[in-house]
């Protein structure tokens, strides 16, 4: 790569301990892994050692962009925070997917992504402008909250900057914390402890670097494309009571694709939200204890936020309380906390600051729902075995039992599905709201549903939900694109494009994302070599979960309520507006999945298969070495024989 288009060309790797820094060349990198969690996943491989714990000092924290940020591209500017993560369990390899406009702003510093290791004397912030780094004091914002860190780091270098920062939270190495950056754009897997870890209060970008663009004239026809593509799309926004939308508040090259905004509360109070899973954290324990719905919920989500707590775990926290009471578990008495008060305003504020500061059942908390489990003790870890995965991750969402590929998701993967579970059930809500509605809020039928499948999922067979056929090769290809998506780091509310509602077929284009990389990059990828990419990251990210043993067939395991616990309702969207589990079966006739099951058999089946189709040993679910050098990780190949990762 001669010249680079799309990237900067340097990371800059940084040691908070000594103060030395080194800049790292992106081009070897970005021929084969592109940018985005290919790059993380190289890196994490050579450099992690299995036994360095994640708030180490020698542990490497990742600050990733993809070669879209600071284009035009649409939808383009995300980025991550990654390293070994403290929250997950066992400690292991995460990521953390972040919006708002630091990714964008760190390309303009003149870096691709960060890599930092050591820890701080005291502690710092690091200031990031045209290609310079100074770590400058951070006394005066160590114990500040996020809101209150943004604001000065804000004030102090200027409009044209944007800073990444920890709040109490990460301080106090609390495991769920996060890393809070402008409009309420976060990312969590507890990285913000490990900043706190290592004295690093906050990040702050700035410069004027501008990113080259390989073919303007072809982005700019991409970008029309979708624009058409996603004309008439609706926005649906927080169902939370007391809010008033301001205004939208889109990540930096996105045409408002999704409903994040600036909301005002009743309280006076204004604050970013987006209609997902952080905006309803607290909304069932607000609905049991009040009888209602109150404007609670948005306080409890901005507490959070301020503290630097991530709400997917809070929420996690809070089932796990509630589970622990009902079987006898927990007190008023053992927590030190009025259990019975769940759901009131009081009763957050007074858990988050335990939690913060540690004291009664906050010390076990601020470790994490799945090593609070065991903690408590008596049994209590036996009670996640229904809401959680081995790693953390909540084995609830967008249920296998409901939706059959998804079970390969849950067994194959360490880190969060949660983006190959989009890819499936995006657009089955709206096909669900055109079901329950006759059409009226949604034109997506189940004739555009299986058009739509034969378009991105090989056949109309990925959308009869009656049987496990073909659904090994639908997982293998979503894994692959979905991959691809994250070297990119493009946004997985938008990407990829299945639904079009500006479309004659309100059908997408799956040919998107390929097109605009080669648009951007001048390096021609059509759409298989596009999800190659994908599916190299994809073997990559195997190795590394089989070097921190979760190895093979024997771990590629799924919850076993999926197996034995007849599905009879679900929370949330889909329980509300298709109660009776109503889906395609074949040749588009409806069947219902109410009382269903995963069957055990049809899932080892749809397991070999899937090994088969991966190219690994079906026996034991290890990589093949033919499949390993055919993918360009040949160079891997020793060091994964020598930890018994290869089948000859």
């Amino acid at each position: 790569m001669a010249t680079m288009y799309g990237w900067t060309g340097v990371m800059l790797r940084v040691n908070l301990t000594t103060g030395e820094t080194q800049s790292v060349p992106t081009a070897e990198l970005a021929e084969r892994f592109v940018g985005g969690r290919g790059f993380i996943s190289k890196i994490y491989w050579d450099e992690v050692d299995t036994n360095t714990a994640a708030l180490h000092p020698d542990s490497p924290l990742m600050f990733m962009t993809g070669p879209l940020a600071g284009t035009s591209a649409i939808a383009g500017s995300r980025w991550f925070i990654a390293g070994k993560s403290p929250l997950l369990y066992p400690e292991q390899f995460g990521l953390g997917s972040v919006g708002g406009s630091f990714g964008v702003k760190l390309k303009a510093a003149g870096y691709d992504g960060l890599i930092i290791t050591g820890k701080a004397a005291k502690p710092v912030y690091m200031y990031l402008h045209d290609g310079k780094l100074e770590l400058k004091d951070a006394a005066g914002l160590w114990g500040l909250d996020t809101f209150a860190t943004l604001e000065r780091l804000h004030k102090a270098h200027g409009d044209a900057s944007t800073a990444v920062c920890i709040g109490p939270a990460g301080e106090k190495l609390v495991r769920l914390a996060l890393a809070m950056s402008d409009h309420g754009a976060c990312g969590g897997s507890g990285f913000g402890a490990v900043m706190g870890s290592k004295n690093l209060k906050a990040v702050v970008a700035a410069g004027a670097q501008k990113i080259s663009v390989a073919r303007p004239e072809d982005l700019k026809a991409v970008n029309s494309q979708i624009r058409s593509l996603i004309e008439g799309k609706i926005l649906m926004d927080p169902n939370v009571e007391g809010l008033e939308l301001m205004k939208r508040t889109p990540c930096p090259g996105c045409p408002s694709g999704c409903p994040r905004g600036l909301y005002k509360h009743v309280s006076g109070r204004e604050e970013v939200r987006k209609n997902c899973q952080s905006v309803y954290m607290y909304y069932l324990w607000d609905m049991k204890y009040h009888g209602e719905s109150t404007a609670d919920p948005f306080l409890a989500t901005s507490l959070a936020n301020r503290y630097g707590l991530c709400t997917q775990e809070l929420g996690n926290l809070l089932y796990f309380l509630d589970a622990s009471v009902k079987q006898g578990l927990v007190s008023d008495d053992s927590a030190g906390i009025a259990l019975s008060q769940m759901g009131s305003l009081e009763f957050i504020e007074r858990l988050t600051d335990m939690i913060i500061s540690r004291k009664g059942i906050g010390e076990a908390l601020a470790e994490g729902t799945m090593r609070a489990g065991h903690a408590v003790g008596n049994g209590a870890e036996k009670l996640l075995e229904k809401r959680m995965t081995r790693s953390g991750f909540n084995a609830e969402a967008y249920n296998p039992r409901y939706f059959i590929t998804n079970a390969l998701f849950y067994a194959t993967e360490s880190t969060s599905t949660m983006n190959q579970l989009h890819e499936v059930c995006f657009p089955i809500m709206k096909w669900v709201m055109w079901y329950a509605t006759d059409g009226a809020m949604a034109p997506f039928s189940t004739e555009v549903l299986r058009n739509i499948a034969k378009k991105f999922w090989l056949s109309e067979k990925a959308v009869d939900f009656s049987t496990y056929e073909g659904k090994a090769a639908v997982a293998t290809l979503i894994q692959n694109r979905e991959y691809a998506k994250e070297n990119l780091v493009v946004c997985d509310f938008f990407y990829p494009l299945t639904t079009a509602d500006g479309a004659a077929d309100y059908t997408g284009d799956p040919t998107l994302e390929s097109r605009l990389l080669s648009a951007v990059t001048g390096i021609e990828f059509d759409e298989a070599g596009y999800y190659k990419t994908g599916e190299r990251v994809f073997n990559l990210q195997r190795a590394i979960q089989g070097q921190e043993g979760r190895v093979g067939r024997k771990d590629d395991r799924v919850n076993e309520f999926y197996f034995t616990d007849k599905m009879e309702e679900e929370a949330g969207f889909l329980g509300v507006f298709n109660p009776d589990f109503m889906l395609p079966g074949p040749n588009g006739e409806l069947i219902s999945r109410k009382g269903a099951v995963l069957e055990r058999d049809q899932f080892e089946k749809m397991l070999e298969e899937y090994y088969a189709i991966r190219g690994w040993d079906v026996k034991t679910g290890l990589q093949k070495r033919k499949t390993l050098e055919e993918l360009k990780l040949a160079d891997m190949i020793p060091g994964m024989q020598k930890q018994g990762l290869v089948a000859e």
